[in-house]
């Protein structure tokens, strides 16, 4: 639970400096269509590396790099 109280800090932080600066995102507006439209895609990829790999690091950096994936997508 400790882990699950760090993302939403972490997305709440993203969300409020989005909502208080917005031009900090402006260099990925052009990329926003594509981080909406690869979603179930990359959301399925990395559920199955999660699932095949055994260590235990790669498999946190695996949910840190989807973490950072999931708070694009949920600010653009």
């Amino acid at each position: 639970m400790r882990s699950f109280g760090i993302i939403l800090i972490f997305l709440g932080f993203i969300f409020l400096l989005k909502q208080f600066r917005p031009d900090f995102l402006i260099w990925l507006e052009p990329y926003a269509g594509y981080i909406k439209a690869a979603f179930w895609g990359v959301t399925l990829i990395v559920l199955g590396f999660h699932i095949l790999v055994k260590n235990r690091t790669l498999k946190t950096l695996i949910l840190v790099l989807y973490l950072l994936y999931l708070a694009l997508y949920l600010v653009m």
